[in-house]
């Protein structure tokens, strides 16, 4: 039951897309170290969040396309990431790479001094003209971190290299947006979902040509539409305002496949959600997707509220367990049932190396009937409501089982993944560390209850109190159920005991 602390808050940032020159069409392409919160291990353009300072540095033939703090971020950025300086001296040339370059960048990353008064002591000078700007992409509003980036086109400078120094970013190369495409689609690397939207739209044209390209390519992203979100070849995420429960009122709907696609867990009930669902899902079908069927996790309003208008609009079977069908029954029509084990045909993978899948997983705990997919070729795990990034899962007894969910926690954590999609907040590019924290939060749980239960006999509302003191209040009928599961599991283990209103150890 911890809340995300990170809210809503859109954080302005700046990327830059650095061709070798105005007429080559390699592209310098980033990774970010895995142990980042925010694309741990994928494939970018180098970039960053703008910085309070950045507004104090001139840029000289300023058209103010854009805010100055946007484009000397991406300035800034890229010398502290790959130590290319888009500066120029007072006579016009740019500084070369070597000793007092990388001194400077020392300085900076250091934050022995800033951007503003590093240039200013080395009579350098920010020029608009070397940044054309792209256009905005924001992160949709499902993330509980958001960003607002500015893309800006920019090439090398004569005279410098790029260098990857070991910290935020791992490595760093010169590549075109095909040869990145074909790593990405071979299962050779993960690619931020905007990196690939950008290189898609990206043929391998030269630096001079790319705006024609890219411009009307990010300034079509409307922020009242489902975007593209790509993690991994032909699997799209599909973020949808739901009844969810706090923190997070999104459910991530997924469409896997193409030449036989699944939609797993369409669960918007709201009519006007459900209309930008059927605008996305209609544009799939007109590029050539074909969906074979509607997938549910399980039965909870937030993963099926869309099942039954999907299924009418674009006449597509629903398929579930049974135990989630029989749940469902009366409610809407489950046509046929999946069980532990069952393969879902998805055609042929999208690197041309043969048949592609889903097996099924039953894994109950949360729900009695929860289904998990695993698609083994790219090693991908939509784990529904096993797993949430954004908080602890609730065990809502008698349905849920806090036992069972953590037999079924552990058999997923067995599986060899690559990347794990959730029901609620955003991809784990670490499946075994995020499904491990969700067991030792439980694990911290139960400490914390036996702990309470060893000063003696406890009502409920006491142990709610003292195990879940500083949970909102909005949130304790949450916390009354995971209380309840917690202690069902003592009783069960025969670690305790229930007497009339108390609760205490054995």
């Amino acid at each position: 039951m911890n809340a995300s602390t990170s809210g809503n808050l859109i954080i302005p940032a700046a990327s830059v897309l650095l061709f070798k020159s105005q007429s080559s069409s390699e592209l310098y392409i980033v990774r970010r170290s895995p142990s980042l919160r925010f694309f741990g291990g994928f494939l970018a353009f180098p970039g960053g969040k703008t910085a309070p300072a950045d507004a104090d540095v001139p840029v000289r033939s300023a058209i103010r396309k854009v805010p100055t703090d946007r484009l000397v971020a991406a300035a800034r950025e890229l010398f502290e990431e790959t130590g290319i300086l888009i500066a120029h001296h007072e006579d016009g040339s740019f500084p070369s790479s070597g000793s007092e370059l990388t001194s400077w960048r020392h300085v900076l990353t250091t934050q022995e001094s800033n951007f503003a008064q590093l240039l200013n002591q080395h009579c350098l000078h920010i020029h608009e003209a070397d940044f054309q700007w792209l256009g905005n992409v924001r992160t949709p509003p499902f993330a509980p971190l958001r960003f607002d980036t500015s893309f800006f086109l920019s090439y090398l400078p004569p005279g410098q290299k790029a260098e990857i120094w070991p910290g935020e970013l791992d490595q760093g190369f010169w590549s075109t947006p095909a040869e990145v495409l074909k790593l990405w689609t071979d299962g050779d690397c993960l690619v931020s979902p905007p990196s690939i939207v950008i290189l898609k739209g990206l043929p391998d044209t030269p630096m001079k040509e790319a705006p024609r390209y890219l411009q009307n390519l990010i300034h079509s992203q409307s922020p009242t539409e489902i975007p593209p979100i790509y993690f991994a070849p032909e699997v799209c995420l599909v973020p949808l305002h739901t009844q969810a429960l706090p923190p997070t009122s999104y459910t991530n709907a997924y469409l896997v496949g193409r030449e036989k696609a699944f939609l797993i867990d369409p669960g918007c009930a709201d009519l006007n959600e459900q209309e930008k669902l059927f605008r996305y899902v209609d544009a799939f079908i007109q590029g050539s997707g074909r969906i074979q069927a509607i997938l549910l996790t399980h039965q909870h309003i937030d993963h099926v509220g869309a099942a039954s208008a999907c299924a009418h609009r674009y006449h597509l079977p629903i398929l579930a367990h049974p135990t989630t069908a029989k749940a469902l029954d009366g409610q809407l029509e489950v046509n046929d049932t999946i069980h532990d084990g069952d393969r879902l045909e998805l055609g042929t993978a999208p690197d041309k190396s043969g048949p592609w899948h889903l097996e099924a997983l039953h894994t109950p705990g949360h729900a009695s009937g929860h289904l998990a997919f695993y698609e083994p070729h790219y090693r991908l795990l939509f784990a529904g409501d096993m797993v949430s990034t954004v908080s602890s899962v609730v065990i809502a007894p008698p349905d849920g089982d806090l036992s069972v969910y953590l037999q079924s926690l552990q058999r997923l954590r067995a599986l060899d993944c690559r990347l794990l999609f959730p029901g609620h907040g955003g991809v784990s590019s670490c499946p075994r560390k995020t499904i491990e924290m969700c067991i030792a939060h439980r694990v911290q749980r139960e400490e914390q209850l036996l702990a309470a239960l060893a000063t003696g006999p406890r009502r409920m509302n006491d142990l709610l109190v003292e195990v879940y003191k500083g949970v909102p209040e909005k949130m304790m009928k949450f916390a009354r159920l995971q209380l309840l599961a917690g202690l069902q599991k003592l009783e069960r283990e025969g670690k305790a005991l229930t007497n009339q209103d108390h609760w205490e150890l054995l």
